[in-house]
């Protein structure tokens, strides 16, 4: 996946519901498609380009008759059922942008072919059609001017296009390596090791993203960065974790401070406050993405030779560490 800035502003504000996947390689063609991520899955931004000897092309798109559907996605990849494009759907194709979201995912998708009309003419032009595993001949039919999705049967010997789609790996999302659970920031190669907690994964060190000068840095030395991190302000906090990552509120501490704590690893670095720093030796202070009073952020203050932890409301122009957490689904 991109970094933070190496998103594509048109494509993200078309799918303003979705984010980008991994692209997968279709081995048979080399054939590369972009995906776009609903709920657990990846869909095919495009339709299946593969031809194989059953296919009919036209202006640039691949039909296929209802015998060569359900094998036809690259491995790794299937064709979505009738309930998998229904949670599309209820993704997708609601609110008030459905019109213009479901006639940029059809793109120049229009109408079916019949593999008995000699004359090869594409029918129902007005809407688009797409392959359903499933019922036989059934598909979904993509009314691009009310914006509707609907379950229709066609003829079996109609011929439609295909999306394919495939299981997320939230990990990959997340440039998380499941061998040694280490997560790579894009931005920079910085890597930090990661774990699973409260049904999320949460870095195991402070971020030291975008170091700029050494007065980041406990006592202004940067071999401190190094070892504990880099301190933000709320402000620049709330904008520093990667992307796919974010800030931890105050319900996700919470949650986190169920599971048990590594003092040692959360209990030290200290703070920054103005031109004085908190006990580096004994305490770890951390920002929430949570604010209740104005001009402050919250604070999690970690005290390793008590073992307990202070929740306090401080000045946004504080400098404090940055824990960031990901979602898993």
């Amino acid at each position: 996946m991109q970094g933070v800035f190496g998103r594509m502003a048109v494509i993200c504000s078309l799918f303003a519901t979705f984010s980008f996947a991994t692209n997968i390689v279709d081995s048979r063609d080399n054939h590369n498609y972009k995906t776009l991520s609903s709920g657990k899955l990846n869909w095919f931004s495009g339709n299946l380009a593969y031809k194989n000897s059953e296919a009919q092309t036209n202006n640039g798109t691949v039909y296929y008759p209802n015998g060569s559907w359900k094998n036809v996605c690259p491995e790794g990849t299937h064709l979505p059922t009738i309930s998998e494009w229904s949670e599309f759907k209820k993704d997708r194709f609601t609110g008030p942008r459905k019109i213009p979201n479901i006639k940029n995912f059809a793109g120049k998708t229009r109408g079916y072919f019949d593999k008995n009309d000699t004359k090869k003419k594409i029918k129902n032009k007005d809407v688009a059609y797409f392959a359903v595993d499933g019922v036989e001949n059934q598909v979904v039919m993509l009314d691009l001017k009310r914006g509707n999705m609907s379950s229709v049967n066609l003829s079996p010997t109609a011929l439609v296009p295909i999306r394919c789609v495939g299981e997320r790996d939230f990990f990959a999302e997340k440039n998380v390596s499941k061998e040694n659970m280490t997560m790579t920031d894009t931005r920079d190669g910085n890597q930090y090791k990661v774990e699973q907690k409260a049904g999320k994964l949460w870095m195991t060190a402070n971020l030291r993203f975008s170091l700029q000068s050494a007065k980041q840095c406990f006592l202004e030395d940067t071999l401190y960065c190094k070892k504990h991190g880099r301190f933000y302000t709320y402000y620049e906090a709330k904008k520093a974790c990667p992307q796919g990552w974010h800030l931890p509120d105050d319900g996700e501490w919470r949650d986190y401070q169920r599971e048990s704590v590594n003092w040692d690893n959360m209990g030290v670095g200290g703070c920054k406050d103005w031109d004085e720093y908190c006990d580096a030796t004994n305490t770890g202070h951390y920002w929430s993405s949570t604010s209740i009073k104005k001009n402050t952020g919250r604070s999690w203050e970690f005290r390793r030779l008590g073992k307990n932890i202070n929740r306090t409301d401080e000045s946004t122009q504080k400098g404090l560490y940055v824990r960031c957490v990901a979602e898993l689904e």
